[in-house]
C-alpha cells in the first residue's frame, strides 16, 4: 500500500512540530539544547558512545536536552539534519564521525561543534569553530591480528567515499595487508544486499556508516560465512553481530571525553580554550563462536588480552 502524497506531507508536517514544541519547552525549562548528528540508523558503536555521553553529563547535574538526528548515511542527509538541529535552536553540535563532523562545518560553521569518533579530523577538512575527540584506529594491528587468525591470502577492504575517513583506511588496510605479503581491494558498498564476497578469504570493514548498522553487519557477515571468509571490524560491539575480531577505541572513553567539552561549553568555555585530544583504540574483541563456525584456532596470547565474545 503507497501513502497518499497528502498523508505523507501531514506526518512531515506534525514530525516538525514535535521537534519545535520539544525544544520550546526545554527552554522554558531552562535546559541547555545540544543537538547531535549521527551517521545512520541503529549503529551499535555510536549508539554506546551516545549512552556514554549522556550518563556523564547527567552525572554532573548538567540540565540538558539533547535533540538527536539519525539520518541515512549520506552527505545530503547530514546536510538536511544539520538545518534541522539549527532551526530548532541547538546551543552547540556533537557530531560523531567524520562525516557528519563536515556536514556541520559546511552547514553551520557559526555554532561550536564538538565532534567524536572521528578518524583524521585535520586532514578530512575538519576545521573552524571546532574541538572534539579523535579516534587513532590502529588499523596495521587489526590487519596484523586478522592475518595471525586466518592467514588470509586476498582480503577485501569494504569502505565509502561518502566519508573520506573511511576512504583513508581502505587505503591503510590495503598497504598492510600487501606488506604482509596477502592481496587486498578496496570495495566501495552502495548495496549491501546484494554484496559479493567471492575470491576472498577475509573481509575488513572501515567506519562506514553504512556497514555498521546492525542490519548492514548482518548481511555482511552472513556473506562472509557463505565465502568461509574472516571478518574484521574498526569499530567496537561488530563481534556481538557476528564479526569475528574487533579493534578499537573504547566506547566509554569517546563519549566521556565529548560530555566533558560540552559541559565545559556550556560553562561558558570559548571553542579555542579547549584543544581537541586523542584517543587510541586499544581495546580487541575476538568472537570465539565465530572462529569455531569457520575452523580457526585463535591464539593463546591473543584470547589472553582480548575481550572475549562467545
Amino acid at each position: 500500500m503507497i501513502a497518499h502524497p497528502l498523508s505523507r506531507r501531514f506526518l512531515f508536517t506534525a514530525l516538525a512540530g514535535v521537534f519545535f514544541l520539544v525544544a520550546a519547552f526545554a527552554r522554558l525549562c531552562g535546559a541547555e539544547t545540544v543537538g547531535v548528528l549521527m551517521p545512520g540508523r541503529d549503529i551499535p558503536y555510536y549508539e554506546a558512545v551516545l549512552d556514554a555521553m549522556r550518563n556523564s553529563l547527567d552525572a554532573g547535574d548538567m540540565d540538558v536536552d539533547f535533540i538527536v538526528q539519525r539520518p541515512m548515511p549520506a552527505v545530503m542527509a547530514w546536510n538536511n539534519a544539520t538545518r534541522k538541529l539549527v532551526v530548532l535552536d541547538s546551543e552547540i553540535l556533537v557530531a560523531f564521525g567524520s562525516g557528519p563532523a563536515l556536514a556541520v562545518v559546511s552547514e553551520a560553521p557559526a555554532l561550536p561543534l564538538v565532534y567524536s569518533c572521528a578518524y583524521a579530523p585535520s586532514a578530512c577538512g575538519i576545521g573552524g569553530n571546532v574541538t572534539g575527540v579523535e579516534a587513532v584506529l590502529d588499523i596495521k594491528g587489526l590487519v596484523a591480528v586478522l592475518g595471525r587468525i586466518s592467514h588470509f591470502k586476498n582480503m577485501a577492504v569494504l569502505f565509502s567515499h561518502e566519508e573520506p575517513d573511511s576512504a583513508m583506511q581502505m587505503r591503510i588496510a590495503v598497504k598492510a595487508a600487501e606488506a604482509a605479503g596477502a592481496s587486498a581491494r578496496g570495495l566501495e558498498t552502495h548495496d549491501l544486499e546484494h554484496i559479493n564476497l567471492s575470491g576472498y578469504d577475509a573481509v575488513l570493514l572501515t567506519t562506514a556508516a553504512n556497514l555498521n548498522s546492525r542490519g548492514s553487519l548482518r548481511m555482511i557477515v552472513a556473506e562472509a560465512r557463505r565465502r568461509k571468509a574472516a571478518s574484521a571490524a574498526l569499530l567496537g560491539m561488530a563481534c556481538e553481530e557476528g564479526v569475528l575480531v574487533a579493534r578499537y577505541v573504547k566506547p566509554s572513553e569517546m563519549g566521556w571525553q565529548a560530555a566533558k567539552m560540552v559541559a565545559k561549553l556550556l560553562d561558558g568555555k570559548g571553542i579555542g580554550e579547549l584543544p581537541a585530544v586523542r584517543r587510541t583504540a586499544g581495546e580487541t574483541a575476538i568472537n570465539i563462536a565465530e572462529a569455531k563456525r569457520l575452523g580457526l584456532v585463535i591464539p593463546f596470547d591473543l584470547l589472553g588480552t582480548a575481550r572475549v565474545v562467545k
